[in-house]
Protein backbone atom coordinates (compact mmCIF):
# COMPACT_ATOMS: atom_id res chain seq x y z
CA UNK A 1 0.00 0.00 0.00
CA UNK A 2 1.13 3.98 -0.53
CA UNK A 3 0.50 5.35 2.47
CA UNK A 4 0.73 9.41 2.37
CA UNK A 5 3.18 11.19 4.35
CA UNK A 6 1.82 13.10 6.79
CA UNK A 7 2.12 17.32 5.91
CA UNK A 8 4.32 19.33 7.78
CA UNK A 9 2.90 21.17 10.90
CA UNK A 10 3.64 24.84 10.54
CA UNK A 11 2.72 26.93 13.85
CA UNK A 12 4.57 24.53 16.67
CA UNK A 13 7.55 25.56 19.01
CA UNK A 14 11.11 24.14 17.57
CA UNK A 15 14.20 24.42 19.00
CA UNK A 16 17.33 25.79 16.58
CA UNK A 17 18.25 22.46 15.00
CA UNK A 18 14.29 21.56 14.94
CA UNK A 19 14.12 24.90 12.95
CA UNK A 20 16.73 23.88 10.68
CA UNK A 21 16.04 20.04 9.75
CA UNK A 22 12.15 21.13 9.41
CA UNK A 23 13.25 23.86 6.90
CA UNK A 24 15.12 21.36 5.25
CA UNK A 25 12.36 18.53 5.37
CA UNK A 26 10.05 20.89 3.78
CA UNK A 27 12.64 21.43 0.86
CA UNK A 28 13.25 18.08 0.30
CA UNK A 29 9.23 16.87 0.31
CA UNK A 30 8.49 19.67 -2.09
CA UNK A 31 11.53 20.32 -3.85
CA UNK A 32 10.17 19.74 -7.33
CA UNK A 33 7.10 21.75 -7.38
CA UNK A 34 9.81 24.47 -5.99
CA UNK A 35 12.67 23.94 -8.18
CA UNK A 36 9.88 23.91 -11.56
CA UNK A 37 8.33 26.93 -10.57
CA UNK A 38 11.08 28.79 -9.12
CA UNK A 39 12.47 28.02 -13.20
CA UNK A 40 8.97 28.83 -15.04
CA UNK A 41 8.62 32.47 -12.59
CA UNK A 42 12.30 33.51 -12.72
CA UNK A 43 13.32 32.41 -15.62
CA UNK A 44 12.43 35.29 -17.38
CA UNK A 45 13.63 37.96 -14.85
CA UNK A 46 17.22 35.88 -15.13
CA UNK A 47 17.87 36.74 -19.12
CA UNK A 48 16.92 40.76 -18.84
CA UNK A 49 19.27 40.46 -15.59
CA UNK A 50 22.11 38.22 -16.97
CA UNK A 51 22.37 40.28 -20.27
CA UNK A 52 22.40 43.61 -18.74
CA UNK A 53 24.86 42.22 -15.78
CA UNK A 54 27.32 40.85 -18.60
CA UNK A 55 27.29 44.24 -20.59
CA UNK A 56 27.96 46.07 -17.15
CA UNK A 57 30.92 43.92 -16.57
CA UNK A 58 32.57 43.77 -19.01
CA UNK A 59 31.94 47.83 -19.89
CA UNK A 60 33.53 48.13 -16.16
CA UNK A 61 36.46 46.16 -17.05
CA UNK A 62 36.94 47.71 -20.07
CA UNK A 63 36.89 50.93 -18.45
CA UNK A 64 39.59 49.75 -15.47
CA UNK A 65 42.01 48.38 -18.71
CA UNK A 66 41.59 51.74 -19.71
CA UNK A 67 43.25 53.02 -16.84
CA UNK A 68 45.19 50.73 -15.88
CA UNK A 69 47.01 51.46 -19.40
CA UNK A 70 47.81 55.61 -18.40
CA UNK A 71 44.06 56.70 -19.54
CA UNK A 72 41.83 59.25 -17.45
CA UNK A 73 40.54 57.45 -14.47
CA UNK A 74 36.97 59.45 -14.94
CA UNK A 75 33.95 58.78 -15.75
CA UNK A 76 34.13 61.51 -17.75
CA UNK A 77 36.67 60.22 -20.31
CA UNK A 78 34.18 57.20 -20.86
CA UNK A 79 32.24 58.10 -24.67
CA UNK A 80 28.72 59.70 -23.85
CA UNK A 81 27.06 56.30 -25.25
CA UNK A 82 29.32 53.95 -23.28
CA UNK A 83 28.38 55.94 -19.94
CA UNK A 84 24.79 56.04 -20.57
CA UNK A 85 24.97 52.11 -21.09
CA UNK A 86 27.20 51.18 -17.80
CA UNK A 87 24.28 53.41 -15.74
CA UNK A 88 21.39 51.69 -17.38
CA UNK A 89 22.82 48.41 -16.91
CA UNK A 90 23.28 49.14 -13.53
CA UNK A 91 19.34 50.28 -13.26
CA UNK A 92 18.29 47.23 -14.98
CA UNK A 93 20.23 44.54 -12.67
CA UNK A 94 19.27 46.77 -9.73
CA UNK A 95 15.33 46.76 -10.82
CA UNK A 96 15.52 42.87 -12.41
CA UNK A 97 16.89 42.41 -8.46
CA UNK A 98 14.06 44.36 -6.85
CA UNK A 99 11.14 42.49 -9.00
CA UNK A 100 13.13 38.86 -9.20
CA UNK A 101 13.39 38.89 -5.08
CA UNK A 102 9.67 39.73 -4.88
CA UNK A 103 8.56 36.98 -7.10
CA UNK A 104 10.96 34.53 -5.57
CA UNK A 105 9.51 35.22 -2.07
CA UNK A 106 6.33 35.95 -3.07
CA UNK A 107 6.06 32.42 -4.86
CA UNK A 108 7.62 30.47 -1.85
CA UNK A 109 5.03 32.26 0.60
CA UNK A 110 2.04 31.28 -1.86
CA UNK A 111 3.11 27.51 -1.98
CA UNK A 112 3.47 27.17 1.58
CA UNK A 113 0.07 28.78 1.66
CA UNK A 114 -1.17 26.16 -0.52
CA UNK A 115 1.11 23.48 1.39
CA UNK A 116 -1.26 24.30 4.49
CA UNK A 117 -4.40 24.49 2.60
CA UNK A 118 -4.56 21.67 0.40
CA UNK A 119 -5.01 18.53 1.12
CA UNK A 120 -2.34 16.71 -0.81
CA UNK A 121 0.41 19.31 -0.11
CA UNK A 122 2.16 20.75 -3.01
CA UNK A 123 1.74 17.23 -4.93
CA UNK A 124 0.60 17.70 -8.39
CA UNK A 125 0.22 21.24 -7.74
CA UNK A 126 -0.36 23.70 -10.82
CA UNK A 127 0.20 27.42 -11.10
CA UNK A 128 -3.46 28.10 -11.05
CA UNK A 129 -3.79 26.65 -7.35
CA UNK A 130 -1.92 29.26 -5.88
CA UNK A 131 -1.29 32.45 -8.81
CA UNK A 132 -4.15 34.65 -6.48
CA UNK A 133 -1.48 34.25 -3.78
CA UNK A 134 1.46 34.73 -6.23
CA UNK A 135 0.23 38.16 -7.27
CA UNK A 136 -0.83 39.26 -3.70
CA UNK A 137 2.28 38.39 -2.46
CA UNK A 138 4.55 39.78 -4.98
CA UNK A 139 3.14 42.80 -4.50
CA UNK A 140 3.31 42.71 -0.74
CA UNK A 141 6.95 41.65 -1.14
CA UNK A 142 7.62 44.83 -2.96
CA UNK A 143 5.73 47.18 -0.62
CA UNK A 144 8.44 45.54 2.03
CA UNK A 145 11.34 46.58 -0.02
CA UNK A 146 10.39 49.74 -1.23
CA UNK A 147 9.73 50.73 2.77
CA UNK A 148 13.56 48.98 2.91
CA UNK A 149 14.81 51.27 0.66
CA UNK A 150 13.57 54.26 1.61
CA UNK A 151 14.76 53.63 5.18
CA UNK A 152 18.05 52.93 3.79
CA UNK A 153 17.93 56.21 1.82
CA UNK A 154 17.20 58.27 4.78
CA UNK A 155 19.97 56.60 7.04
CA UNK A 156 22.73 57.14 4.12
CA UNK A 157 21.08 60.95 3.98
CA UNK A 158 21.51 61.38 7.56
CA UNK A 159 24.82 59.98 7.69
CA UNK A 160 26.23 62.20 4.62
CA UNK A 161 24.64 65.14 6.53
CA UNK A 162 26.39 64.44 9.19
CA UNK A 163 29.85 63.63 7.45
CA UNK A 164 29.33 67.40 6.01
CA UNK A 165 28.57 69.52 8.63
CA UNK A 166 29.65 68.34 11.74
CA UNK A 167 33.18 68.02 13.01
CA UNK A 168 35.64 64.69 12.48
CA UNK A 169 35.90 64.61 16.05
CA UNK A 170 31.76 64.13 16.06
CA UNK A 171 31.78 61.22 13.91
CA UNK A 172 33.28 59.04 16.66
CA UNK A 173 29.76 59.18 17.91
CA UNK A 174 27.74 59.60 15.23
CA UNK A 175 28.81 56.69 13.09
CA UNK A 176 28.53 54.27 16.39
CA UNK A 177 25.10 55.94 16.56
CA UNK A 178 24.13 54.93 12.61
CA UNK A 179 25.84 51.53 13.22
CA UNK A 180 23.03 50.91 15.82
CA UNK A 181 20.31 52.44 13.68
CA UNK A 182 21.59 49.83 11.54
CA UNK A 183 21.26 47.01 14.08
CA UNK A 184 17.90 47.77 15.43
CA UNK A 185 16.68 46.98 11.23
CA UNK A 186 17.38 43.51 12.01
CA UNK A 187 13.86 42.27 14.13
CA UNK A 188 12.02 43.71 10.50
CA UNK A 189 13.64 40.70 9.16
CA UNK A 190 10.01 39.25 10.51
CA UNK A 191 8.18 41.63 8.68
CA UNK A 192 8.16 39.75 5.13
CA UNK A 193 6.33 36.47 6.68
CA UNK A 194 4.63 38.91 8.91
CA UNK A 195 2.61 41.26 6.54
CA UNK A 196 2.19 37.94 3.92
CA UNK A 197 0.91 35.26 6.37
CA UNK A 198 -1.59 37.84 8.67
CA UNK A 199 -3.43 38.43 5.22
CA UNK A 200 -6.07 41.45 6.62
CA UNK A 201 -3.51 43.11 8.40
CA UNK A 202 -2.50 46.80 7.48
CA UNK A 203 1.00 47.58 7.20
CA UNK A 204 1.66 49.81 10.00
CA UNK A 205 0.46 46.91 12.48
CA UNK A 206 2.32 43.99 10.45
CA UNK A 207 5.75 46.50 11.17
CA UNK A 208 4.18 46.72 14.61
CA UNK A 209 4.09 42.77 14.77
CA UNK A 210 7.43 42.01 13.11
CA UNK A 211 8.77 44.62 15.77
CA UNK A 212 7.34 42.63 18.40
CA UNK A 213 8.11 38.98 17.08
CA UNK A 214 11.85 39.88 15.86
CA UNK A 215 12.89 41.28 19.56
CA UNK A 216 11.53 38.37 21.34
CA UNK A 217 13.06 35.50 19.41
CA UNK A 218 16.12 37.95 18.21
CA UNK A 219 18.68 35.42 18.84
CA UNK A 220 17.21 32.24 17.52
CA UNK A 221 16.15 34.71 14.23
CA UNK A 222 19.83 35.70 13.74
CA UNK A 223 21.51 32.48 14.42
CA UNK A 224 19.01 30.69 11.94
CA UNK A 225 19.38 33.06 9.21
CA UNK A 226 23.17 32.88 9.62
CA UNK A 227 23.64 29.55 9.38
CA UNK A 228 21.02 29.54 6.00
CA UNK A 229 22.96 32.17 4.76
CA UNK A 230 25.76 30.67 4.67
CA UNK A 231 24.70 27.41 2.98
CA UNK A 232 23.03 29.78 0.42
CA UNK A 233 26.22 31.31 -0.35
CA UNK A 234 27.86 27.98 -0.89
CA UNK A 235 25.21 26.92 -3.69
CA UNK A 236 25.76 30.49 -5.25
CA UNK A 237 29.15 29.66 -5.17
CA UNK A 238 28.94 26.60 -7.10
CA UNK A 239 27.03 28.09 -9.52
CA UNK A 240 28.85 31.68 -9.59
CA UNK A 241 32.56 30.06 -10.03
CA UNK A 242 31.96 28.85 -13.75
CA UNK A 243 31.03 32.17 -14.82
CA UNK A 244 33.37 34.18 -12.83
CA UNK A 245 36.17 31.53 -14.07
CA UNK A 246 35.34 32.68 -17.58
CA UNK A 247 34.60 35.77 -17.49
CA UNK A 248 38.23 36.31 -15.63
CA UNK A 249 39.70 33.82 -18.51
CA UNK A 250 38.87 36.17 -21.36
CA UNK A 251 39.21 39.39 -19.79
CA UNK A 252 43.57 38.45 -18.89
CA UNK A 253 43.61 36.20 -22.11
CA UNK A 254 42.59 39.59 -23.92
CA UNK A 255 45.17 41.98 -22.10
CA UNK A 256 48.20 39.16 -22.74
CA UNK A 257 47.69 38.63 -25.98
CA UNK A 258 45.74 41.37 -27.44
CA UNK A 259 43.29 39.89 -29.09
CA UNK A 260 39.58 40.29 -29.30
CA UNK A 261 38.10 37.10 -27.01
CA UNK A 262 35.95 38.92 -25.32
CA UNK A 263 34.24 39.74 -28.93
CA UNK A 264 34.06 36.74 -29.82
CA UNK A 265 30.05 35.17 -30.40
CA UNK A 266 30.91 31.61 -29.08
CA UNK A 267 32.68 33.72 -25.96
CA UNK A 268 29.75 35.65 -25.56
CA UNK A 269 27.25 32.84 -25.89
CA UNK A 270 29.23 30.88 -23.11
CA UNK A 271 29.55 33.47 -20.63
CA UNK A 272 25.53 34.49 -21.25
CA UNK A 273 24.91 30.32 -20.41
CA UNK A 274 26.99 30.92 -17.51
CA UNK A 275 25.58 33.85 -16.71
CA UNK A 276 22.15 32.52 -16.71
CA UNK A 277 23.00 29.90 -14.03
CA UNK A 278 25.04 31.68 -12.05
CA UNK A 279 21.50 34.41 -11.81
CA UNK A 280 19.08 31.63 -12.10
CA UNK A 281 21.72 29.90 -8.89
CA UNK A 282 21.11 33.04 -6.74
CA UNK A 283 17.80 32.51 -7.36
CA UNK A 284 16.94 29.59 -6.07
CA UNK A 285 19.91 29.51 -3.34
CA UNK A 286 17.73 31.94 -1.91
CA UNK A 287 14.76 30.04 -1.14
CA UNK A 288 16.53 28.08 1.77
CA UNK A 289 17.00 31.97 3.79
CA UNK A 290 12.83 32.26 2.87
CA UNK A 291 11.65 29.07 4.14
CA UNK A 292 13.78 29.30 6.99
CA UNK A 293 12.46 32.94 8.44
CA UNK A 294 8.74 31.19 7.60
CA UNK A 295 9.29 28.34 9.95
CA UNK A 296 11.03 30.99 12.34
CA UNK A 297 7.70 33.45 12.38
CA UNK A 298 5.55 30.43 13.07
CA UNK A 299 7.74 29.39 15.71
CA UNK A 300 7.88 33.10 16.68
CA UNK A 301 4.10 33.19 16.62
CA UNK A 302 3.53 30.00 18.78
CA UNK A 303 5.89 31.05 21.06
CA UNK A 304 4.47 34.61 21.86
CA UNK A 305 0.61 34.47 21.18
CA UNK A 306 0.32 30.83 21.62
CA UNK A 307 -1.69 30.18 18.22
CA UNK A 308 -2.25 26.48 17.75
CA UNK A 309 -3.60 26.32 21.99
CA UNK A 310 -6.06 29.43 21.26
CA UNK A 311 -7.02 27.64 17.55
CA UNK A 312 -7.53 24.47 19.86
CA UNK A 313 -9.63 26.05 22.35
CA UNK A 314 -12.34 27.73 19.87
CA UNK A 315 -12.48 24.69 17.90
CA UNK A 316 -12.75 22.48 21.02
CA UNK A 317 -16.22 21.14 20.29
CA UNK A 318 -14.94 20.06 17.22
CA UNK A 319 -11.94 17.89 18.53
Amino acid sequence: MDYQKSKIEFYRQRTFSEKLNVTFDFIRENWKPLLKYTFYLIMPICLIQTFAMNSFITGYAGFLSRTASGGDSSFGSMAGSSAISFFANYGVILFCSLIGSAIISGMVYAMMQTYATRENGLRHITLNDFKENLVRNVWKCIHISLFFILTGIIFVGIAAILAISVSVASLFVTIPVLILLFLFLIPFMMLMPVYIFERDMRFSNAIKKAWKLGTETLGGMVGLIIVLSIISSVIQTLTTLPWYITLLFGHVFSLITESALEQSVSYKFALYILGLIQTYGAYAASTIGIIGLAFHYFHAREKVEGVTVDSNISNFNRL
